[in-house]
């Protein structure tokens, strides 16, 4: 019993090392924009069913930086979330976060 203690210990410190806290890898590929409002703005055009303007926001704040679309298998870091978005950001840079919804990062069930 009294090796078993210091081996769990062990464990946790590797565990926890290997990956840093906050670190998620892109399991679905989405947008996320740097404002909530835009990501917010994004998802409503879909639910209301408007391509057209859905399509023209989105190439719109594609091309001005504003939002950027993720690719399956990136490694970011989430900074911080609310109940259907998280703020990520590449893992390897400091750039700011993107709004984005957390389907992205969470595997379906």
């Amino acid at each position: 019993m009294r090796f078993a203690l210091p081996a769990l210990a062990a464990l946790a410190i590797t565990a926890s090392l290997s990956r840093p806290a906050g670190a998620e890898t892109i399991v679905q590929e989405r947008f996320g924009c740097h404002s909530q409002e835009v990501t917010d703005r994004l998802f409503k055009l879909v639910m209301a069913g408007d391509e057209e303007g859905f399509g023209q926001l989105l190439r719109g704040s594609l091309a001005s930086g504003e939002c950027r679309s993720w690719k399956t298998g990136e490694e970011v870091r989430l900074e911080t979330r609310t109940m259907s978005y998280g703020c990520l950001a590449l893992t390897d840079s400091q750039d700011r976060c993107y709004w984005t919804p957390l389907s992205a990062i969470e595997k379906a069930n």
